[in-house]
């Protein structure tokens, strides 16, 4: 091993006093921790990362062996013939995602608690991207959000969506429930800027402030040469207006025809090295944009223009202010799902209530239930079975789903299926839909995305360099602070003493998307980022390679070597600091929708969502996808919609799209 990766932990072995994840080792490392905890010996009362998957480290989201077989069906791989489980439930889904357990919950409200359910799922953990982390040491429990993250303005959300919410007795009109951050200290912690000695020639933090609201007596004291000193504060603080003499209007209308790239090196005209610090909005690069939606997602260079964004935007006040926020995100929500259609798979109680309880994942799969989730299930075919007529299918027939459990194959019959998993996919599963419609389900290409949270050991180095965040220009992650798992209601204890465990978040920037961090997309592709200007879509795949193609350690790497660089004037030591590290990815993330940019003419057009989403025979269709929106409310909508479609009709058949 390399003195480098001794120094920052990568071979650290743990003593028997460490007990990280409940779990006393004596002689593993650090990187064997992310990939195998699942293997270590369980401490008296600890609980086990073997049976329960929020607990498990190293690359989780779409961790190994959740995704492989779905891409041998893309390249065409030929799989063994199924053995039948010889069951038949009256709704089968395929996704076990909040949309995949929001069309169950539907489903058994229009036909009763005894209807059979079956929900398939891919990985080892339900809730899709709504996931939960969670880390234990000497005792303490720390827990926060693996993914989908919030709960986007119920106040506007639709009847149906409000009323799932209703449900499981959320409640959604009091977004600012009394609640604090879990990190309480009479300490003055604020922000900082971490500069890197790869890309600015040594390691350097600097507190008191930040690059994204700077002043000018803070930028002298930064890496920054005085040009760029002079742009990042005309970036962030500047007020001149760059669309002279145009109304209002005009400047909408100019702001929609150019990206948030050229905006700012062509009207803004700015220097292309600062497009480094002006990150994209939302999950895009600032190529991949319009300066319009830059504009709307509330990111820096537009104060000056005179203008007003929308109040729906969701960076504003009126619509932040009733967002909804749960401790461990929307994985929240997918609990009280999973024990409204399997009752004792947590105890009674509002969400709050149950927050540091478990999930007994042993009754998920029980025949007695009327409801069954299977994990680690990867559905590889749904087809009708019966006699098919050239025009309508008739109501009553079934689909046989075919999946793998392991290395075995096995199939079930369902007479209702809904594909609750992503578009791009279901064209795969379902060989027999309109050519048309696979057309249209193969148009929706996902952002990527990732979650990285890792537990250290104090927050020691963070209290003496008196910084609770700090952003990282430049650097493979964007952000680094101690937000992650420190949201608390009034059962939870919050962290107060600096010598207690915290997690840390390491995030793209300011954004959550992976093609806002030119840095991280540079890396993820080897030094081969797209050129600017690459269509989207294409920029989305390429990344999603690269994402797919880099291991573990290099992640850990790059947390650890950024832990050291920023904190080593606070006495940090990844080697003995780091206890435990947890990366989300996400190469399939955020749902999108029509694209100014490469589709200047989509608004015109019909939405290949509408062609997508359409019934055949007795499956339907719901994701985020199905709307185009990357978000909660969409997801709950859709499910509402597809099972309305699975409704018997009066007149027993229905057309093929």
């Amino acid at each position: 091993m390399k003195g480098e990766d001794r120094d920052l932990g990568m071979g650290r072995a743990i003593t028997r006093r460490d007990f990280v994840q409940g779990v006393a080792v004596a002689t593993t490392s650090a990187a064997a921790l992310g990939r195998s905890t699942v293997a270590f010996a369980q401490a008296k009362g600890a609980p086990n990362p073997a049976t329960y998957p929020p607990l498990r480290t190293g690359m989780r989201g779409a961790h190994p062996g959740s995704f492989e077989a779905a891409h041998d069906l893309r390249d065409g791989g030929a799989f063994a013939s199924p053995e039948p489980t010889g069951e038949t439930y009256d709704l089968v889904v395929v996704g076990g995602g909040l949309s995949g357990l929001a069309a169950a919950h539907f489903f058994r409200k229009q036909n009763g608690p005894s209807a059979k359910i079956l929900i398939l799922d891919n990985h080892d953990d339900f809730g899709g991207h709504a996931k939960r982390n969670e880390f234990f040491h000497n005792g303490k429990q720390l827990m926060a959000n693996g993914g989908s993250s919030y709960l986007v303005a119920p106040t506007q959300w639709t009847a149906d969506a409000i009323s799932l919410l209703e449900d499981m007795n959320v409640d959604w009109k009091n977004p600012r429930y009394p609640r604090q951050r879990g990190l309480q200290t009479d300490l003055q912690l604020g922000p900082a800027t971490y500069f890197n000695k790869e890309y600015y020639g040594r390691n350097q933090l600097v507190a008191g402030g930040s690059i994204t609201n700077p002043t000018p007596e803070y930028l002298k004291r930064t890496l920054l040469t005085p040009q760029m000193q002079e742009e990042v504060f005309r970036l962030y603080k500047g007020t001149a207006d760059y669309m002279p003499g145009m109304s209002a209007d005009a400047k909408y209308n100019a702001l929609r025809s150019m990206t948030y790239h050229d905006y700012l090196l062509k009207v803004a005209k700015f220097s292309p090295e600062l497009l480094t610090y002006a990150r994209g909005a939302w999950c895009l690069g600032n190529d991949m944009c319009t300066a319009w939606f830059a504009f709307f997602r509330h990111r820096p260079g537009f104060d000056g223009l005179g203008i007003n964004r929308p109040t729906w935007s969701p960076e504003g006040e009126e619509h932040n202010s009733s967002d909804y926020n749960f401790v461990c995100g929307n994985s929240d929500l997918a609990r009280l799902l999973v024990r409204s259609l399997i009752p004792g798979t947590l105890p009674e109680g509002d969400w709050r209530a149950v927050q540091h309880e478990r999930v007994n994942y042993a009754l998920l799969d029980q025949p007695s239930n009327a409801a069954r989730i299977r994990l680690n299930s990867i559905v590889v075919s749904a087809r009708h079975i019966g006699q098919k007529l050239p025009q309508f299918e008739p109501e009553g027939r079934e689909v046989l789903v075919t999946y793998i459990e392991g290395k075995q194959h096995k199939s079930v019959v369902g007479k209702n299926v809904v594909m609750a998993c992503m578009n791009n996919v279901v064209p795969h599963l379902v060989p027999d839909l309109p050519e048309q419609q696979k057309t249209a389900l193969h148009q929706a290409v996902r952002a990527v995305n990732q979650q990285t949270n890792v537990m250290f050991r104090n927050w020691n180095a963070f209290a003496k360099l008196k910084v609770s965040n700090i952003a990282c220009p430049n650097s493979f992650f964007g952000t680094m602070n101690m937000s992650a798992g420190t949201l608390v209601n009034a059962s939870m204890q919050p962290t107060r003493d600096p010598s207690e465990p915290v997690l840390v978040g390491f995030g793209t920037g300011s954004n959550s998307g992976v093609l806002s961090n030119m840095q991280m997309v540079k890396e993820l592709t080897q030094g081969n980022p797209p050129p600017v200007g690459t269509p989207n879509d294409d920029q989305f795949r390429l990344v999603r390679h690269g994402m797919l193609a880099t291991p573990f350690e290099f992640w850990e790497r790059k947390i650890r070597t950024m832990a050291a660089g920023a904190l080593s004037g606070g006495g940090f030591d990844p080697a003995r600091d780091i206890l435990a590290i947890t990366v989300n990815r996400w190469p399939h993330g955020f749902a999108t929708g029509r694209n100014m940019v490469n589709e200047p003419d989509a608004y015109d057009q019909l939405s290949p969502t509408v062609v997508a989403k359409q019934k055949f025979g007795r499956i339907a269709i719901c994701n985020s996808d199905a709307a185009g929106t990357s978000l909660v409310q969409s997801a709950i909508s859709e499910a509402y919609r597809a099972i309305n479609d699975l409704k018997p009709k009066a007149y027993g058949f229905y057309e093929v799209v």
